[in-house]
């Protein structure tokens, strides 16, 4: 299989280092709009470097989206019509409107498209899969720790939506209500937000996301109807308490931990392969961004803050 790289960045290095662990056989090229950046990246890989989107999309069977290229919509448009398979590492070098259109495009032709940016491939997330079962609620807390450089980060899609879209898949219930609150502390944007999601089924869920915490921490605690799962999705462990006889038990859950590139790879070729969906999908990508376009909507009608 040839896969072609859309852009050269520490997306496309990651990438390109898990690629030979999973995947044998595998032909790699990339296109980049900056010839300092095609020249810098092919000291440092041996990989073939096309100037244009024309040759590069006649030489590959696969893309992978890592940073901007001209313009990124119109390629992965192309793209799909030509039968391309397609990994989005970034999704937010894409518009709302192009997501859909694609979506529209995969299913007629029959193709692969693959949402990378998704806890899903996170070891932690993933071995506690298989324990999720009639949710009731859950919390959430993902908290970068606070640096006069991080005002960089986005609140909303750095944080807060990668959470949204597991908590979607997991639920698999309509949402009734969205409620959202958001705290300027130190930039013009919000750097703290809460939201909670009530759903059809008697779910709730409770997000929070920061860019002003003293600590790292990515953490999730879901309740089961008869067990609670902790998860920490940095340091990749699980923890279980359940119900044993008369006695509240507490367990350490083995993690066999997985680099998350080699775990979107490895589902990646295997959903071409079986013509499967992969564990993340473009739908998946466009279920979250309505949910957190609500979520800016309330937070907006409360406020003055921009949110980005």
């Amino acid at each position: 299989m040839k896969i072609g790289f859309v852009g050269a960045n520490n997306l496309t290095k990651h990438f390109y280092n898990a690629m030979p662990s999973c995947s044998n056989g595998v032909e790699m090229t990339f296109v980049d709009s900056s010839l300092i950046n095609a020249r810098a990246f092919i000291k440092q890989y041996d990989i073939k470097y096309y100037e244009n989107d024309q040759d590069f999309l006649k030489n590959v069977d696969a893309l992978i989206l890592c940073s901007n290229y001209k313009n990124p919509d119109e390629l992965v448009n192309k793209a799909i019509r030509q039968g391309k398979h397609l990994l989005i590492a970034n999704p937010f070098l894409l518009t709302h409107q192009t997501l859909r259109q694609l979506k529209n495009l995969s299913e007629e032709a029959g193709i692969v498209i693959q949402n990378a940016w998704s806890e899903k491939y996170n070891s932690a997330f993933a071995t506690a899969s298989s324990y999720i079962n009639n949710v009731v609620f859950i919390d959430v807390a993902r908290l970068s720790q606070y640096s006069p450089s991080n005002g960089k980060i986005s609140v909303v899609n750095d944080l807060l939506h990668k959470d949204i879209e597991w908590v979607l898949s997991v639920v698999k219930s309509n949402i009734r209500k969205i409620s959202a609150n958001a705290l300027s502390v130190v930039n013009t944007e919000p750097d703290f937000i809460n939201a909670k999601l009530e759903f059809d089924n008697g779910c709730i869920v409770n997000l929070t996301a920061s860019r002003v915490s003293e600590m790292n921490l990515r953490k999730a605690r879901i309740y089961n109807d008869k067990s609670v799962l902790f998860i920490d999705f940095l340091a990749k462990q699980l923890k279980r308490s359940y119900k044993k006889s008369s006695f509240l038990e507490f367990e350490d859950v083995e993690v066999v931990i997985v680099d998350e590139a080699e775990n979107q790879l490895n589902d990646f070729f295997s959903s071409i392969k079986g013509k499967k969906e992969p564990n993340s999908t473009l739908h998946h990508i466009i279920e979250a961004k309505d949910v957190t376009a609500i979520i800016l909507e309330k937070i907006m009608a409360k406020t003055n803050l921009f949110v980005a």
